[in-house]
């Protein structure tokens, strides 16, 4: 590994660099709808296609899938940085697994990926119920995952010798979900080329060569969604950022397509972007927020595989649905992330998880997808039962996150409910209710159908409830 302060290109990767602004810059000129500055950028809306989405696929796989190791609770695919710090876990485990002049580039020839199958995953995708597939197109390693003209540094050319993100997007697209290979180069921690600690290396060079890549991802693949990540380390103002969304918006204009952006374009999360980000933070998320926003997380406590992370670590099938209920109820998607193996496989238990999420969602999707936040996001009922609420096309959703152990559930009410009809979501079963001093009691059955979280619809009149409807 080169020393933490260097920067430096080869020859090849400057004449690339040179070629491929030289063919942009010969393309066709279009006309400019957006332009990088807050007075354009910040008009642009958020589409209805993924505040409609609720649910979408994460996918960290890449070199760092080989290793696949780190302490528990920590992130896998960080390897390739914690490898080389004397001082860390990683360090010790790489030395005595692999050997200490065993560097990162060594890896790349064990990822072969022999067991990978694209329409597989985007299957498996689809029967968990996701709309939209966010693999990384790049993650902090530098290392691009498609057949990128920039630098032969990729997995086109190098360990697999597929464009995976090309293949991918073919198979997720055939079955209707919308995709979008993210982007994490705004941090970089190990390339040949741009080795050492971020951000030292940070010049005019490498943010040219970083803007080529995103440019390409976004031309080559029309992402529906452009994921950025690494932001965090310096302002917007020297990554230019607002560039690439200005060409992403005014590229999206010439396709036809409505699209959408996160917030991480540098040191602006929560503040600017068509949704906002959170990641491994949803408990603390306790109130409604008005700007869309996107929960991401593992299954586990890492992104990337990590065979050092026991089934323990891992959320239950019920935990996920009801984490992806509370999500929903608060405006936000949940973006649950996948790690697969270096091999292409992913691990059964991850599997089975996804099923069971895909299992409930046949039956209760209807209070989740397409759905918008009421008024209020959560109660509780006089029973102690936790409640969340969704709403869509003159129905509220009225969803136990657990199975009521009481025949009743009374929970304050301040809106007249003389014409409502309460029914299960599950069965259609009609339920009985009383309104009596600002207080809605409902009869539930002797045995709730389903499992993991217990949907009821609500409708009336729909004057009644959509005066306190978002």
């Amino acid at each position: 590994m080169k020393n933490g302060n260097t920067f430096s290109f080869s020859a090849l990767t400057v004449l690339l660099l040179f070629l491929f602004c030289l063919q942009t810059s010969i393309q066709p000129v279009m006309a400019q709808t957006w332009n990088p500055n807050w007075d354009s950028i910040l008009k642009h809306e958020t589409p209805e296609w993924f505040r409609d989405a609720k649910f979408g696929i994460f996918i960290h796989w890449g070199v760092y899938s080989v290793p696949a190791w780190a302490p528990r609770g920590m992130y896998a695919e960080w390897y390739p940085r914690y490898m080389y710090q004397k001082d860390h876990p990683v360090y010790e485990y790489h030395s005595k697994t692999w050997g200490e002049d065993f560097n990162y580039e060594d890896f790349i020839p064990l990822w072969r990926a022999e067991n990978w199958d694209p329409d597989e995953w985007a299957d498996l995708f689809k029967r968990a119920g996701a709309n939209y597939v966010i693999p990384v197109g790049e993650h902090h390693d530098g290392f691009p995952l498609w057949d990128s003209g920039l630098t032969q540094w990729n997995a086109a050319q190098m360990g697999p010798e597929r464009d995976l993100i090309a293949e991918l997007g073919e198979s997720v697209r055939a079955l209707g979900m919308k995709y979008g290979p993210s982007y994490h180069g705004l941090l970089n921690y190990y390339t040949p080329e741009y080795s050492g600690p971020h951000p030292e290396y940070i010049n005019e060079n490498y943010i040219e060569f970083m803007h080529a890549k995103m440019r390409e991802i976004i031309d080559l693949f029309e992402p529906d969604i452009l994921w950025l990540d690494g932001d965090w380390v310096q302002p917007l103002e020297v990554f230019r950022t607002r560039e690439i969304i200005a060409y992403y918006y005014n590229r999206a204009e010439e396709w036809g397509k409505e699209v959408a952006v996160n917030d991480r374009w540098g040191q602006v999360r929560g503040i600017f972007g068509d949704f906002f980000t959170q990641e491994y933070e949803y408990d603390v998320i306790d109130q409604l927020i008005d700007h869309k926003w996107e929960n991401t997380r593992g299954m586990g406590q890492s992104f990337g595989y990590n065979s050092n992370e026991p089934e323990e670590d891992y959320m239950t099938v019920t935990e996920l649905i009801q984490l992806l209920v509370d999500n929903v109820s608060k405006n936000a998607n949940l973006l649950l992330n996948v790690g697969p193996k270096a091999d292409g496989s992913i691990p059964e238990i991850q599997k089975n998880l996804l099923l069971g999420i895909g299992k409930w969602l046949e039956v209760n999707g209807d209070a989740i997808y397409g759905t918008r936040p009421w008024f209020k996001a959560e109660a509780k009922s006089t029973q102690g039962d936790d409640i969340r609420f969704t709403w869509k096309d003159g129905t509220l959703y009225l969803m136990l996150m657990d199975k009521a152990e009481t025949q009743s559930i009374t929970i304050p009410w301040v809106l007249p409910v003389e014409h409502a009809h309460i029914a299960l979501l599950a069965s259609g079963e009609t339920l009985n209710w009383t309104l009596n001093d600002n207080n809605l009691t409902i009869e539930l059955p002797d045995q709730l159908p389903g499992e993991h979280v217990y949907v009821l619809t609500i409708s009336d009149d729909p004057g009644y409830l959509m005066q306190r409807n978002r």
